[in-house]
């Protein structure tokens, strides 16, 4: 329960355990293949325009920041870190944004702004995380220190760049991948706005086949140039049908969604948090991955100070392709540590401002190797397994239980609903529920259906027994299913 409330620790134990995974393939110890990772780094080279964009940009951040009064720092602070973000995900996201504050300024408006969950800070070292009315609290005492001349003045720039470099790039890795054998990719941002940007950019009759995934639900393209919101149900079944090629996505589409097929991720935008990453690759890389091998590809901004920590990262510990026991403190550090750097204008300059960021970091890590208790270690050790009987009852067994009323605990009631599927209501129960016996169908839909199973709050397994005590119950329970 610890580990499913606290999202670190739940991502650390979930990466530990597809290593630990790997290990049991590679010693013979289990018969399904775990997928290796390869990683691959494209540094894009900005053009003159998009450099003195950022240049402006993160000038406006520092001194906006640094001419605000005590009282709004902490809210200056918090929207400007949204325009570095946003900034370093696609200039159409920052340009979004931008236009929506200078619109609040133009009409003298504050109430019209509305916080975006998206804009949270990519932090998990704060006991609380805003949410979107707080956020959009924050921008709109953010406002007053805000300038319209000056927001009007970045908009104008932005509104003279050629196609986004990044976005270059992005076409030519996913013709590579296709060449290579992956069929399906899904290209993973942080915010809408730019999954908004990029399927229009990528949208036409000679592009891939493009879906999308966010807040909003999933999205497919229509035949008048639109979109139409369709289930996540929905969503997952046709991607996994081969409907599309692309699949565009945000981090909501990073938890429950789960890809074995797709063997190929592309990260468009990189979060100040590595862990965030790791949550995205989760959707691929699982047991049950149909390739040997899995092709992750992250795209950055060369000469930021993100690309700059994540190079430091990379080549120091191997971030993304190895565990991360002893460090995993630091990772949780660096969007706080960027955000700091980001509001003092370190990170705008060249020399020894800016490389004390990663020279920080990196001194850090190695304070960090030092000491402190090393996950690492554990997967390091030998790992025995003890063997294990085979158990005596299958979920076709148990499908026979639901489907015969006499087996069931006293006070249940089970109403079939299809195959496999059925509504349970037990004692306690204040309304009945959906469970199905069926692993794939479960797999398919997990937000609505449960899987009927030891261990699901649902099975009313018998209470107090033993491990020893539980397995001639089992067998009873074979022998009068008659196998």
């Amino acid at each position: 329960r610890i580990v499913q409330a606290h999202t670190p620790i739940r991502r650390l134990v979930s990466r530990h355990t597809r290593e630990l995974l790997r290990r049991y393939f590679k010693a013979g110890m289990l018969t399904t293949p775990i997928a290796e990772r390869s990683v691959k780094d494209c540094f894009v080279d900005m053009t003159p325009e998009e450099r003195a964009l950022y240049g402006a940009v993160e000038e406006y951040i520092a001194s906006t920041y640094n001419q605000a009064g005590a009282a709004e720092r902490t809210a200056v602070g918090f929207v400007m870190t949204i325009y570095r973000r946003r900034l370093a995900s696609s200039f159409h996201a920052l340009r979004t944004t931008l236009r929506k504050h200078l619109d609040a300024i133009a009409v003298d408006d504050q109430g019209q702004l509305v916080g975006s969950d998206e804009d949270a800070p990519d932090d998990e070292i704060s006991e609380e995380m805003p949410d979107a009315d707080e956020i959009a609290e924050l921008e709109q005492r953010a406002l007053a220190a805000e300038e319209a001349h000056d927001i009007d003045h970045l908009l104008a720039v932005i509104s003279r760049l050629p196609p986004d470099s990044k976005l270059r790039t992005l076409k030519d890795v996913l013709v590579e991948l296709s060449e290579a054998g992956f069929a399906q990719t899904m290209v993973f941002s942080q915010f809408t706005d730019t999954m908004d940007f990029l399927r229009e950019a990528l949208r036409g009759e000679t592009g891939p086949r493009l879906m999308c995934f966010s807040g909003r639900g999933g999205e497919i393209p229509t035949a008048d140039g639109g979109w139409r919101t369709i289930s996540r149900d929905e969503a997952k079944r046709r991607f996994r049908d081969g409907e599309a090629d692309v699949l565009l996505c945000t981090d909501a589409a990073a938890e429950g969604l789960n890809f074995q097929f797709c063997g190929a991720l592309v990260n468009y935008d990189m979060p100040w948090n590595p862990m965030r990453v790791e949550q995205r690759i989760g959707r691929i890389d699982r047991l049950g991955q149909a390739h040997p091998v899995i092709r992750i590809v992250n795209l950055h901004y060369e000469g930021t100070i993100e690309t700059d920590v994540y190079r430091a990262l990379r080549s120091r510990i191997g971030l993304f392709e190895t565990v991360v026991g002893r460090l995993q403190p630091i990772l949780a550090q660096l969007p706080l540590t960027i955000a700091e750097a980001t509001v003092s204008g370190a990170v705008g300059r060249e020399g020894p401002d800016r490389a004390s960021v990663t020279d920080a970091i990196e001194r850090q890590a190695r304070q960090a190797e030092a000491g402190a208790f090393d996950l690492d270690a554990v997967l390091d050790a030998d790992v025995t397994v003890p063997d294990r009987p085979p158990s005596p009852v299958t979920m076709e067994d148990l499908d026979r239980v639901l489907g015969s009323p006499g087996l069931m605990p006293p006070g249940a009631d089970v109403q079939p609903l299809a195959t496999r599927e059925y509504g349970l209501l037990a004692p306690g129960m204040h309304e009945r529920l959906r469970v199905t016996t069926d692993p794939a169908y479960y797999e398919e839909h997990a937000e609505s259906v449960e899987l009927w199973s030891p261990g699901n709050p649902l099975f009313n397994a018998p209470e107090l027994l033993t491990a020893s005590e539980a397995l001639p119950e089992m067998k009873k329970l074979a022998d009068f299913l008659g196998r």
